[in-house]
């Protein structure tokens, strides 16, 4: 129902008359604004690339926010936690309401750090389900720090953590976390159940999502570029600015934060 943002539309359309929020804000669809086009922020030509899936994510958080189909909880607020497990207020029209979220978009990690913790009242209510597009959020790295005086150590625990298969084994059991290494996520994927998804094999699921991923379109600009981004969108959602002013706001700001970056005319 949910494979294309017309479908979450029409989801939301039906939760609203049921007197669910769709989303806790207009940021929770960023993360699918790669769409059928994902492409890194800057490419091999130091070029900002904003592709038109990016673009039409103004506008589909401009509609979410006109049709109220979010309650106005900003991610990581104190209201974005609350809604996991109980309703929230919601100003609206001039009136304040209590509504409930019936939805969140989250990372891998988000389910049991995040949503878990904070959803203990619900427990097996909920399930884990695909958007429009697959996506990725954040990711766990490791290094040795070249003068360190004890790089065997630093090396052993390294392949512990990403190749010793009893450990992963146990580590992914114990926490749900989705490993990288498939020769432990390969033997464990079909035996995996969350009774807070009601006994869904979530880890089949996000598995599965995760092929579908496009690698290789990371850069060391993500971080900064999807806050200035999500800004200037912001400003376009609460009538601020029109979409081109919004634009232009932002590639301003990325010429300022990095001058190497060639930004549209």
């Amino acid at each position: 129902m949910m494979n294309s943002m017309d479908g979450v539309f029409e989801v939301a359309e039906k939760m609203k008359g049921k007197g669910y929020k769709m989303f806790p804000d207009e940021g929770s669809i960023r993360w699918f604004a790669q769409g059928n086009e994902p492409q890194a922020w800057v490419n091999d030509k130091q070029e900002l690339v904003v592709t038109e899936d990016k673009k039409n994510y103004m506008d589909y958080a401009k509609e979410l926010r006109t049709k109220q189909y979010t309650a106005l909880a900003p991610e990581w607020s104190p209201s974005w936690f609350a809604g996991m497990d109980k309703p929230v207020k919601v100003k609206e029209n001039g009136k304040e309401t209590e509504t409930e979220i019936f939805s969140y978009v989250l990372p891998t990690w988000g389910l049991h750090s995040v949503l878990k913790e904070n959803a203990k009242k619900s427990a097996g209510d909920w399930a884990v389900t695909s958007g429009p597009s697959p996506y990725f959020w954040g990711g766990t790295w490791l290094g040795v720090y070249k003068d360190s005086k004890k790089q065997k150590l630093a090396y052993d625990f390294v392949k512990m953590m990403t190749q010793d298969e009893e450990f992963l084994t146990d580590w992914a059991k114990e926490t749900g976390d989705v490993l990288a290494y498939k020769p432990v996520t390969d033997k464990i994927k079909t035996d995996f159940k969350d009774e807070f998804l009601g006994g869904q094999n979530n880890y089949e699921f996000f598995l599965d999502q995760a092929d579908k991923i496009t690698p290789g379109i990371v850069t060391k600009y993500d971080q900064q570029l999807d806050t200035l981004y999500g800004a200037s969108v912001m400003e376009y959602v609460q009538g601020k600015k029109s979409k081109d002013e919004a634009l232009a706001e932002f590639y301003k700001k990325v010429k300022n934060a990095y001058p190497d970056v060639k930004v549209p005319e």
